[in-house]
Formats: structure tokens, C-alpha cells, sequence
């Protein structure tokens, strides 16, 4: 297939710059002409925090909207960042490998979790980090933070906070994994659904776009993880201001999916996984969505 010019939408981050020129760089090794458009998206006007202004995909509209207008032909996006559910017109054609999926503490002095004095203060975003790091820590107070994985980490060392908790793909794709103090296992912070993927959109009227992304830039496994991951969230009807995190691992035939939920404020708390082939990925991610929301209202009635 020859590709004609392909527009590719980008927010204007760093880290958004950095997955956009990677898969401009894979497309032009095709044969592609591809220029980027940097757009602001709503997440990137608001300075305050974005729980407070709700709704759905603040990371992402103005390039889907960007697609649905034609003033782009891709979104490149940090799959984390996508609702569960597309606009109509829309398809995630593709997924480039999944980079460290953990999310990691970085704090002031390399002191690890275990060794942060009673009450240190963390900056995080979003509840899913929150709760799951008060399981680990009941005694830490969780403080919002906003901005890029710079001014994060200037704001720590300004002594805003003790620490702050950032996703590893994000470090390693900057190159800057050397500010790591201390990995979180998947096991005591469960990321966040598509934490690492980086995920190419499309309109779904352009099968011949589709169908070339899915033959030349994508991950097989990496797919399949998503397919799991996206129907759990998709059966919870949750986005990235949800407790909720799912994470899928792929080996050979088989996928197991763990996953969390918490309630509103945190209590109750369930954890389940489930395990099945790989063509029942999606199957699998909407039947351990259910169990997790069956097991959540059966907690919150007691």
C-alpha cells in the first residue's frame, strides 16, 4: 500500500513528542510522507485539578475531534489516557509494544517506601495510586500534582513533597530511569489499564490506513493485553478519575488478567484474576469486570 501524507496529532508534551516522532519514524521507514500537528487538549489548559472538572477523556478530545473533522489522519495517544469507549467514527487501528508497565516512587534523600517517615507527603494523581498506595501505607498523606514528568519532579525536589509516584514507561521513554528510587511489583500497585501501550487512532472509514497499521505497527501481544484490559474497563464504564486498575500479561496462548476496584472513596476495596486463551481476551476482561462490580456491591452492603 502507498501511503499518501499522513497528518499525525500530538499533544505537545515531551513525553507526547517523544511516542509521536517514534511512530512518525516507523511510518516514514515505510514509506510514508508524515507531518506532526501539536494540539492542546483540554488537560493541558486546565491548571488545577482535572477530578474537579470531570468527564471523560481531557487527554485526548481535541485530537478526536481532530480526526473526526479531518484535520489530522492519526492520534498518537498514551493508551492510559482513552476511555474506555471511542466516538463513534473512531478506532484505535493499533499498538507498538508495551513498554514497563509499574508504576515507581521517586523521593527526596533515594529513601525507599518502607523507610519514608510517618506521614510523608506523596504527590500522585488520579485514586487508583492513591488507594492502593494507603494499603501499603495508611499512614502516608496522598496530595494531588499536576504537570509533565519534569515539573513533577522539580516540585518534589522543592520540597513540595517527601515523594511522588510516576509510571516507569514515561521515565524510560525520556530516558531518565536513573531518577528511580524504588519499582513497585504489580502486585502491590496494579497499573493502570493500558499503562504503557502507546496507542495509535484512526477513523474507521479508512480500512486501508486500518489495515496497514495493523500489518506494519502492531504488537501482537501487546494487543491482546489491550483487548483484555479495555473490556474490563469498558464492562466498569470507568475512566482515568476511576479506582480502577487491570493489568495483562500474554504467554503463548494464554492471558491472565488481575485487576482492582475500589469504591468512591477508597472502601471497599476487591481484587480478582482471571485466565483464559488468548482469542478470549475480550471475553475475559468483561467477565472479570463483572465479578469485581458483583464483588463490590456485595462489600458495600455490608
Amino acid at each position: 500500500m502507498k501511503l499518501k501524507k499522513l497528518i499525525l496529532g500530538t499533544r505537545g508534551s515531551k513525553l507526547a513528542l517523544v511516542q509521536a516522532n517514534t511512530v512518525a519514524d516507523l511510518l516514514r521507514a515505510s514509506g510514508a510522507h508524515v507531518e506532526l500537528k501539536i494540539m492542546k487538549t483540554t488537560a493541558d489548559r486546565i491548571p488545577g485539578s482535572l477530578a474537579e472538572v470531570g468527564g471523560k477523556g481531557l487527554f485526548v478530545k481535541e485530537l478526536e475531534e481532530g480526526l473526526l473533522t479531518k484535520s489530522i489522519d492519526l492520534a498518537v495517544h498514551s493508551l492510559k489516557d482513552v476511555p474506555g469507549f471511542l466516538p463513534e467514527g473512531l478506532v484505535i487501528a493499533s499498538v507498538l509494544k508495551r513498554e514497563d508497565p509499574r508504576d515507581v516512587l521517586i523521593s527526596r534523600g533515594s529513601k525507599k517506601l518502607h523507610e519514608l517517615p510517618q506521614g510523608a507527603r506523596i504527590g500522585t494523581s488520579g485514586p487508583r495510586r492513591k488507594f492502593q498506595l494507603l494499603k501499603l501505607r495508611p499512614d502516608l498523606e496522598i496530595l494531588p500534582i499536576r504537570g509533565n514528568v519534569e515539573t513533577r519532579i522539580k516540585k518534589m525536589e522543592a520540597g513540595e513533597f517527601d515523594a511522588i509516584i510516576l509510571a516507569a514507561a514515561g521515565l524510560n521513554r525520556l530516558g531518565m530511569h536513573d531518577v528511580v528510587t524504588e519499582y513497585f511489583s504489580t502486585e502491590q500497585m496494579s497499573p493502570a489499564v493500558g499503562q504503557g501501550i502507546v496507542a495509535i487512532e484512526t477513523r474507521v472509514e479508512d480500512k486501508a490506513l486500518i489495515e496497514f497499521l495493523r500489518k506494519n505497527l502492531n504488537h501482537p501481544e501487546t494487543w491482546i493485553a489491550l483487548e483484555a484490559e479495555r473490556a474490563l474497563l469498558q464492562t466498569i464504564n470507568g475512566d482515568c478519575f476511576t479506582p480502577v486498575a487491570a493489568h495483562a500479561v500474554v504467554e503463548k496462548n494464554n492471558v491472565q488478567l488481575s485487576a482492582f476496584l475500589a469504591g468512591p472513596e477508597g472502601k471497599p476495596v476487591v481484587t480478582n484474576q482471571d485466565s483464559s486463551f488468548t482469542a478470549d481476551a475480550n471475553t475475559i476482561g468483561g467477565r472479570l469486570g463483572k465479578s469485581l462490580l458483583q464483588a463490590l456491591s456485595v462489600k458495600d452492603a455490608r
